[in-house]
C-alpha cells in the first residue's frame, strides 16, 4: 500500500512545485524559476515509474487535472514574459537606430544619429 500513497504524495509534491513556479513567474524571479525547473526535471524520471494500483481514479483525476491546469497557466505566463521582453528589446533597438534632426554649429538643419533608449512612438 506504500506505493499507492507515494504515487499520490509524489503528484501532490509536483503540484506544489508547479504552484511555486507560478508565483516565481508572476514575480518575474528568474533565479527561482531556474531552480524550480531543475526540481521539475527531477520529477521527470520519477513520474513514469509511479504505480497507481489500489488508488481510485477519482483520487488521482483531480490532482492530475490541477497539474495540467497549472502547467498550462505557467506556460502562458512564460510566453507572456518572453513576449514582453521581445517588445522591450524591439523598442530599444528602434530607439537606437532612429536618428534625430538638429541644427549644426553652422546653423544648418541636419539629421544626426543618436542613441535613444525608448521608442517614443509607443
Amino acid at each position: 500500500m506504500a506505493k499507492q500513497v507515494t504515487a499520490l504524495d509524489t503528484l501532490m509534491q509536483f503540484k506544489t512545485v508547479l504552484m511555486e513556479e507560478q508565483q516565481a513567474l508572476i514575480k518575474n524571479d528568474s533565479a527561482k524559476v531556474k531552480a524550480i525547473v531543475e526540481k521539475k526535471q527531477a520529477f521527470l524520471a520519477v513520474l513514469p515509474t509511479l504505480s497507481t494500483e489500489g488508488l481510485e481514479k477519482s483520487d488521482l483525476s483531480q490532482v492530475v487535472e490541477d497539474i495540467k491546469n497549472l502547467q498550462q497557466t505557467n506556460l502562458t505566463l512564460t510566453q507572456q514574459a518572453i513576449n514582453y521582453q521581445e517588445m522591450v528589446m524591439e523598442a530599444i533597438t528602434k530607439g537606437v537606430n532612429k536618428g534625430g534632426s538638429t541644427y549644426s554649429k553652422q546653423g544648418d538643419f541636419s539629421a544626426t544619429q543618436q542613441a535613444n533608449i525608448i521608442d517614443q512612438s509607443l
